[in-house]
């Protein structure tokens, strides 16, 4: 019986890290067809170390769906340079909120 809890508690975790990809590229994942700064390579791994699934998606699940910083649900129909939701409504405002060393910087994320 234990090696059958240490069984499934091991393929748990497996799947978990399966299905949650260590970096995403962000230019792939919102279909920047020609990106005008490096795409980012977005750290989900770092970011699932220090928050929450719910911090960022509208489901503990995570997936596709994600929170706004005014909770709602994020509408991202373009992104173009700096004036878009992604920037505005979801990283930058996170990015303040947790006092991220030069969190509104391009090349913080954009290397």
């Amino acid at each position: 019986m234990k090696k059958l809890v240490i069984l499934a508690f091991a393929l748990a975790i497996a799947s978990i890290a399966f299905a949650n990809p260590a970096t995403i590229d962000l230019s792939k994942a919102f279909n920047v067809a020609s990106p005008t700064k490096k795409a980012v390579q977005f750290p989900h791994a770092l970011h699932q170390k220090n928050n929450q699934c719910t911090d960022c998606h509208m489901d503990a699940a995570g997936g596709k769906k994600l929170k706004a910083a005014n909770g709602k649900e994020l509408v991202i129909k373009e992104v173009k340079g700096t004036a878009n939701p992604l920037h505005k409504d979801f990283c930058w405002p996170c990015h303040e909120k947790k006092q991220v060393k030069a969190g509104k910087s391009c090349t913080t994320c954009h290397k």
